[in-house]
């Protein structure tokens, strides 16, 4: 890959995977490796899932790109459903290309309602790669470090925008914040007429069991920002926007872009929601999860090294303890990548992610967590 430049942080180590279905990959040598990361997490329902490949095929054999002037059908169709499943009901949705321009997106558009000064957030998240939402500067947020000190008098709700919650991801750590605390938070932003919006980029579209992270704390928002899995791998995002908004903005917001509401990818959208409805993934994901964090937990008590597991649906994290002669998660990981099983390893954090499809066999799973075990013997075999 000497023509490519790697600016994404992350060590690349297959560099010939030329085919993929479902949770595996293939090399050009034809050798196979289980991708529990879903990729970058976007594929919910599988590499190359029969019923995307085949809409994609339609699709674009009609029409994938729309003007600013003129709409395909398909695009009211799926903000239906999108409405209808995050429980906004009335509202409008608009189409984007990646879940930071959706994050990006509805923040700038609460600003563009509101007069208050301020932005409200967790401190441990990630909200964007760019813009307001990226930088998160002091002068335009406020950051509740609710891990340490979930107090929230010292903060004036009278000048709060909004409120961008993100409900578990925690910088890829997943911590997911008390429910009362949240409910507590919500409520002062709309007793004070600030804004909720909730990043699901990476919680939502069955991730965590239920469509959306935020169905976890029982509330609605008002704006969700939509990415990574509503796309099953192709660059589609949405923003969710209750009608109680669309009426405050009155004109007072403009933004365009070339591919906005594209039908291609609105299409795509559509279909993912078709298939997760249509499969009962969301019950799949519980019962899998579950599977694969009680078989964790019985790894924890047996062998002492794991600190903790954490997860709701398919996203999990496992710690490890702290070692001060090597790293347990880095070990375990290599021996794991050794054996082509591909997970989320936290950079400079004793944690890697799980992360799979919606779809992945169990058999995959099995093999996983056996694996996994081996590993962890080995570790103790030679401390």
């Amino acid at each position: 890959m000497k023509n490519i430049f790697n600016s994404t942080g992350h060590e690349l180590k297959f560099p010939n995977i030329v085919k993929a279905y479902n949770c595996s990959l293939f090399d050009t040598d034809g050798n196979k490796y289980l991708d529990l990361e879903s990729g970058v997490w976007c594929t919910s329902i599988g590499h190359c899932n029969p019923y995307i490949t085949k809409v994609i095929s339609e699709q674009s054999s009609k029409m994938m790109h729309s003007g600013f002037c003129y709409l395909n059908p398909v695009i009211n169709e799926a903000a239906e459903k999108i409405l209808q499943i995050t429980g906004i009901g009335v509202g409008k949705c608009v189409f984007l290309c990646s879940g930071s321009e959706a994050v990006e997106y509805s923040v700038q558009l609460s600003r563009s309602i509101s007069d208050k000064p301020f932005l409200l957030t967790m401190k441990n998240c990630y909200l964007s790669a760019y813009g307001v939402s990226g930088e998160r500067s002091e002068n335009d947020w406020i950051q509740i470090d609710w891990m340490n000190d979930s107090s929230i008098e010292k903060i004036d709700f009278t000048k709060i925008a909004a409120f961008v919650f993100e409900p578990g991801s925690s910088l890829g750590l997943v911590h997911f914040p008390p429910k009362d605390l949240i409910r507590r938070i919500v409520t002062n932003i709309w007793d004070n007429g600030g804004i909720v919006i909730v990043n699901e980029v990476t919680t939502g579209i069955g991730r965590t069991g239920k469509w959306f992270g935020y169905q976890h704390y029982e509330i609605v928002p008002d704006i969700v920002a939509i990415g990574k899995g509503i796309g099953n791998g192709y660059p589609v995002s949405c923003v969710a926007i209750s009608d109680n908004v669309i009426k405050r903005i009155d004109g007072n917001f403009h933004y365009s872009q070339s591919h906005q509401n594209d039908p291609l990818g609105v299409a795509i959208a559509k279909q993912v929601i078709e298939v997760i409805e249509n499969e009962k993934l969301l019950l799949r994901a519980n019962d899998i999860g579950s599977m694969i964090r009680n078989k964790l937990e019985e790894m924890k008590e047996k062998y002492g090294i794991i600190k903790e597991v954490r997860g709701r649906g398919l996203m999990i994290a496992v710690e490890f303890e702290k070692n001060d002669i090597s790293s347990y998660a880095e070990a375990i990981n290599k021996g794991l990548l050794e054996r082509h099983i591909i997970l989320g390893k936290r950079p400079g954090y004793e944690v890697f992610r799980i992360d799979p499809a919606l779809t992945v066999e169990i058999a995959d799973i099995e093999y996983f967590l056996n694996c996994l075990e081996d590993e962890i013997k080995k570790i103790k075999q030679n401390a």
